[in-house]
């Protein structure tokens, strides 16, 4: 407990340093405001999606300690992925105008919260800056949350600027293939009018050692493959990749694929040009203790903004059901 303690102290430390530093250089040459500005950026309408090529997805809530009766619902925020500094706290990034709060029962989150992919769970969307209430979670560590949602956010909160909905009802884990039709799944509907947009689902096949997803359009139409790199032996275990920068040094991205040819997707974003779902090393504080999650999700070039909201969706369900359960093993690295 004691060298995890000072392991925080000195990299909090350390961040606050280098964040500085890189504050001064920064400012020069972005023009973007934090979540604890005063001014709001412009909101993350569902319109403006198809302008943006790539986002981090961060976690706000801290999972130190919240375990079993005191597991709380997670929730999210959207933030610019040009700025993405390993270690930084998701309030004090630059936010592009999104977050998501999360909608869970508490025997799911007590009793299933452990098995990944299993509980029921929703995912609402909102476009605008994340209430001021969001950037307390961390001093609630200890209480047990019995509603769906966290207790810190009020109910106008709840309802405010939703333009998109994530969920899904309860299933078998991710990788039990034995009962098929029931593996884990996110819907993406409107926000407004409840329209179903897309879905992303587990996939199961004769490579069970790599995960992958299939992400759905409005018509049920398989739009794209969500999957890893594969070795060279039969492609039956995931390739991670080495030498990236900003949480990259050693990840396993999930590249977005065409589901026909498996080849991975143009876009604009970022430095390999291959759209991708990211898992973002967070820094050694957030990693250790806040046990916060963070994503890098570069959009293909030609999707729409159902396939956009839709791929944040598969993004979640990454989380849930492949990275969510590895906090118990202090372990973030995947499935």
């Amino acid at each position: 407990f004691l060298s995890c303690y000072w392991s925080c102290l000195v990299e909090t430390q350390l961040i606050s340093l280098r964040n500085y530093n890189l504050s001064m250089e920064e400012n020069k040459a972005y023009n973007y405001n934090p979540v604890r500005s005063s001014d709001p950026p412009q909101s993350m309408t569902m319109n403006r999606f198809e302008e943006l090529d790539e986002v981090v997805l961060a976690q706000s809530t801290s999972m130190c300690f919240r375990k079993s009766c005191c597991r709380p619902s997670i929730n999210w925020v959207l933030n610019d992925s040009s700025n993405y500094v390993p270690g930084s706290s998701p309030f004090d990034l630059p936010n592009v105008g999104g977050w998501i709060h999360e909608e869970s029962a508490f025997v799911d989150r007590c009793c299933w919260g452990d098995i990944p992919g299993c509980r029921a769970t929703k995912f609402v969307q909102h476009a605008g800056l994340p209430p001021e209430s969001l950037q307390n979670e961390d001093w609630h560590c200890c209480l047990i949350q019995t509603n769906p949602t966290s207790d810190i956010l009020h109910p106008e909160d709840l309802e405010q600027n939703v333009i998109a909905t994530h969920e899904k009802e309860w299933t078998m884990p991710a990788g039990c293939c034995c009962c098929c039709g029931t593996q884990p799944y996110l819907t993406t509907r409107e926000g407004s009018s409840g329209k179903v947009i897309g879905q992303t689902i587990f996939v199961c096949d004769e490579c069970l050692f790599v995960p992958k997803f299939h992400v759905k359009d409005e018509d049920g139409t398989i739009k794209y493959l969500l999957r890893p790199d594969t070795c060279c032996l039969g492609g039956v275990c995931v390739r991670p990749r080495c030498g990236g920068r900003q949480g990259k040094c050693c990840r396993v991205p999930f590249l977005i694929r065409d589901p026909i040819t498996q080849i991975p997707l143009y876009t604009k974003g970022v430095e390999d040009k291959t759209s991708q779902v990211t898992f973002l090393w967070s820094g050694l504080v957030n990693e250790a203790c806040y046990k916060r999650h963070a994503y890098h999700i570069a959009f293909p070039e030609h999707a729409t903004m159902e396939d956009r909201l839709t791929l944040i969706g598969s993004s979640l369900l990454v989380d849930v059901a492949l990275y969510e359960h590895d906090d118990d093993k202090n372990n973030s690295g995947g499935g």
